[in-house]
C-alpha cells in the first residue's frame, strides 16, 4: 500500500520488508532538509530483509504532497513544524500496523523531528539515532535566514536551484566530490526536484524549533550519534558532545564523510545502524 492516508495526506514510503524473515526490529529513516527519502535508497542494499526498513517522504518533500489546503494562499505561507511532523510520523507507524517499539534514524532536520517524535512518544521506542543534528535552538541569525529562505521559495524569488548552488559545496566532503561526482549529482537533483512550497514551510518550521537538550537527557532508551569528520554543518565534535548529554550515548565517526554518510558511505552507515539496532536486543 503506497501511499498511506496520514492526517488527509498521502504519504509515500520507500521501505524493504519480508514478513517471512520479520525479525521485529522495525527502523525508521527520517531524511533532511531539502531532501526526501531516496536519501536513505543506497543504505537499503546492505541492510538484510530480515529488518524492516520505513522511509517516508516527509509532508511536502519528494513525492507526499503538502495538504490540499495549502494551495490557498493564507495556508501556504504556515510552517511545518518539527512536531507536526512527528505527529504524521505516529500516525503513519499506525497506519502501517507497526506496534513494536522501532530505531528512529534522524538526518539533519530528521533528528530534530526524531526528538521531538521521542519526547511526545517514548514508549514507541527501543532506540534512536542521530546523524548531523543538534539539540540548541538556532541562533537569531539562522532563523532570519531560514524565514528569507522560506519566503524567496513562496514567491518564487528563489529557486531550488539556488538552494542547491548554496547548500551543495558544504553538504559533501572533498573526497566525494573528487571519487564519487555521481552522489553530488544525485544530491542536486533530489534538492532541485523538490517541491519549494514544502520546502518554504519546512525551513518555517526548522525556525520555530526550540531547544531539546533536555529531551536528550530524559530518554530512557539508548542514543547512538553518528558525525562525518569533514561535516561542515554539524561538526563531529558536536555529535560526540550530543551522546554525551544522553543517559546511554554512544558517537561514531565517519571518516572522509560529509553532512550525508549515507550517501557517501552507505556500506559503512549501514553496519552502522545494524551494530546499533542489534545491541538494543541483546540484553533480551
Amino acid at each position: 500500500m503506497n501511499p498511506y492516508q496520514v492526517n488527509g495526506i498521502g504519504y509515500f514510503v520507500r521501505q524493504q520488508y519480508n514478513p517471512e524473515r520479520d525479525c521485529g526490529r522495525p527502523i525508521l529513516f527520517i531524511h533532511g532538509y531539502p531532501f526526501d527519502s531516496s536519501l536513505w535508497e543506497p543504505v537499503f542494499p546492505f541492510i538484510p530483509d530480515s529488518y524492516r526498513l520505513i522511509a517516508p517522504d516527509l509532508r511536502g518533500l519528494g513525492k507526499t504532497p503538502l495538504p490540499e489546503s495549502a494551495a490557498e494562499e493564507s495556508a501556504a505561507e504556515e510552517a511545518v513544524t518539527m512536531e507536526n511532523f512527528a505527529d504524521d510520523l505516529a500516525v503513519l507507524l499506525d497506519a502501517m500496523d507497526v506496534k513494536e517499539p522501532l530505531t528512529l534514524c534522524g538526518l539533519s532536520m530528521g533528528g530534530y523531528i526524531a526528538m521531538r517524535f521521542a519526547a511526545k512518544y517514548p514508549d514507541r521506542l527501543a532506540g534512536m539515532i542521530l546523524s548531523g543534528t543538534k539539540t540548541a535552538a538556532d541562533t537569531a541569525q539562522i532563523i532570519s535566514n531560514r524565514q528569507k529562505q522560506a519566503a524567496g521559495l513562496r514567491s518564487g524569488t528563489l529557486t531550488l536551484k539556488d538552494v542547491a548552488d548554496l547548500m551543495l559545496p558544504q553538504l559533501l566532503s572533498p573526497k566525494t566530490f573528487s571519487e564519487k561526482p555521481k552522489v553530488a549529482e544525485t544530491v542536486r537533483t533530489m534538492i532541485e526536484t523538490n517541491n519549494p512550497l514544502g520546502a518554504a514551510a519546512a525551513a518555517a518550521g526548522m525556525a520555530l524549533r526550540k531547544d531539546t537538550a533536555d529531551v536528550v537527557r530524559n530518554l530512557t532508551v539508548p542514543v547512538q550519534t553518528f558525525g562525518g569528520s569533514d561535516d561542515k554543518y554539524v561538526p563531529p565534535a558536536e555529535m560526540n558532545a550530543l551522546a554525551k548529554k544522553a543517559k546511554s550515548g554512544l558517537f561514531t565517526e565517519f571518516l572522509l564523510s560529509g553532512h550525508l554518510p549515507p550517501m557517501e558511505q552507505p556500506e559503512t552507515f549501514a553496519n552502522a545502524v545494524l551494530l546499533f539496532v542489534d545491541s538494543l536486543f541483546q540484553a533480551g
